[in-house]
């Protein structure tokens, strides 16, 4: 469901560097880990850097090839670095994982200043019919019933809410501006299942405070709200003909402007 890398990816600058390539010293960091560990990885240079992509990297760590990295079971990629970036921005945070609540496993619990928050990393085949078919559930089921069960607030990270420090710092204080991006997605907005889909994603772009403009289609741009990050491959595709402007609208939207980048407005 990605395409191919591009960018660069910084967890001591997360709201700025937004890309798919991850520096040598990140990768330790996330993985916690040292070099010994990593031997078997294949990096390459990038902007005078050492840098794996990070589909290359999430297949070296299921392969077993990141000695005293963490279990697999039960976890992801994009949960590793959303702990990291986490840990960094929050330092004195408590950060507990794969947190059972009945017959549910929720990905984050996150106590900072005696507040608690649960938080589940949602990738597109939560919205989207993928290789494992159709999504068994509408994306809020979950956050419904453990929030009925516990009275804690369940925060649904989708994965076009940026890894970033402004969208943690975003989880306890809602007047925090956050960030939503997209540069390597090949799941699009108007590929989701759900009828209701722009409610859905208006409800998690809410929560995140990402809007900026009136809309959301700055996800797409190049160098968009402060952060240095490609422009996603889709918007020149429509431009071409390539692909459809639909690609881009969710089911039940109302304005398309909304949806859209400026290289795409009427």
């Amino acid at each position: 469901m990605l395409g191919k890398p591009q960018g660069i990816f910084d967890l001591h600058n997360s709201d700025e560097f937004v890309g798919s390539f991850i520096t040598r010293n990140d990768v330790k960091e996330i993985f916690g880990v040292d070099d010994y560990d990593i031997e078997l990885l294949e990096f390459e240079a990038f902007n005078k850097l050492e840098v794996i992509d990070e589909l290359k990297l999430r297949k070296a760590w299921y392969d077993g090839k990141i000695k005293n990295a963490p279990a697999i079971k039960n976890s992801s990629l994009d949960e590793l670095i959303l702990l990291a970036i986490i840990r960094k921005t929050l330092p004195k945070c408590e950060v507990e994982r794969q947190i059972k609540i009945n017959r549910f496993a929720i990905d984050l619990k996150i106590t900072h200043n005696g507040k608690v928050i649960y938080v589940e990393f949602d990738g597109p085949s939560h919205f989207s019919i993928s290789r494992y078919g159709v999504p068994r559930h509408e994306p809020f089921r979950k956050k419904k019933m453990i929030e009925d069960k516990t009275g804690i607030e369940v925060i649904n990270w989708a994965y076009w809410i940026l890894r970033c420090s402004s969208n943690v710092k975003a989880l306890f204080d809602e007047n925090i501006k956050g960030y939503g991006a997209l540069w390597g997605a090949k799941i699009h907005f108007g590929d989701f299942y759900f009828g209701n889909s722009a409610d859905i994603i208006e409800s998690i772009n809410k929560r995140f405070n990402v809007e900026r403009n009136g809309g959301y289609g700055y996800f797409y741009g190049a160098d968009t709200a402060g952060s240095n990050k490609p422009e996603h491959p889709v918007v020149e595709e429509i431009r071409n003909g390539k692909k459809s402007i639909q690609k881009l609208l969710p089911p039940g939207f109302a304005n398309k402007n909304r949806w859209l980048p400026e290289k795409l407005l009427d």
